[in-house]
């Protein structure tokens, strides 16, 4: 048996929590699940593991103090980046405390040139393969033919991604659930179609509505009555003002 703490902190995996397709014949919850683009590969994979790893990396091999001085230098690049339609600016660089899906989306298009020529060729590589993973699982219409490029920019990640391994950032190799969940994502598409309809994003504007906004509304004691009453009331007005305008 493993240690449950021990499972969460290192794996991310919750060991103690029965599938609700446990009792269901012939149900496979592996099957089931289909990839969330959002949380598995914009905020997960390229934010939390491979632009934290590039940090690392930076100070692992230059120490605090240069380390920090590379980091300034990706941060001045990224926040050169000129106004263009489509592009999102970044001042202040890419280093502020609270990230949405929104942000990670916008740094994606400006990182790899950000970190050209300041890295290793094959931690660049690693990060363009990824990149184009990204974009190709991103597409709103697959075909048999985008299929394999997915695969095949997920098979060029994976040779290029093992810098991080060897230059001691991830000493722990590649034990990671939000990364295994990227091998599933050819399969994921023939049997779902695109991941596009199927990413949480679609209900993260929601969230914001019914969850976020009420929350900032609400005085913060005992805020989930406050929140439930607010949306019912919400919900009422909603419903006159329909019922007015027929």
């Amino acid at each position: 048996m493993f240690d449950l703490g021990i499972l969460w902190d290192e794996h991310g995996l919750v060991s103690d929590v029965i599938p609700f397709t446990a009792n269901f014949p012939r149900a496979d919850i592996h099957e089931l699940l289909s990839g969330d683009l959002l949380h598995q590969v914009i905020k997960r994979t390229f934010k939390d593991h491979l632009v934290t790893w590039i940090g690392e990396y930076l100070f692992l091999m230059h120490g605090k103090e240069h380390g920090k001085e590379y980091l300034d230098e990706i941060d001045h690049r990224i926040a050169a980046v000129p106004s263009f339609p489509g592009l999102r600016r970044f001042p202040k660089g890419h280093d502020f405390k609270q990230w949405t899906g929104d942000d990670s989306k916008a740094l994606i298009k400006v990182y790899l040139s950000a970190i050209s020529g300041l890295m290793p060729p094959d931690m660049v590589h690693a990060i363009s393969a990824f990149l184009e993973f990204c974009y190709l699982v991103r597409h709103s219409v697959h075909t048999d033919d985008t299929i394999q490029q997915v695969q095949h920019a997920l098979d060029r990640f994976h040779h290029f991604r093992v810098i991080f391994q060897e230059s001691g950032v991830r000493e722990d190799r590649f034990s990671l659930p939000r990364q295994h969940s990227l091998d599933h994502y050819p399969r994921h598409i023939e049997n779902y179609g695109a991941p596009n309809g199927l990413c949480s994003s679609i209900t993260e504007a929601k969230h914001i509505k019914a969850v976020k906004q009420l929350w900032h509304c609400s005085s913060r004691y005992e805020a989930l009555g406050q929140m439930l009453l607010t949306n019912q009331h919400l919900d009422k007005l909603g419903a006159s003002r329909a019922d007015f305008a027929a």
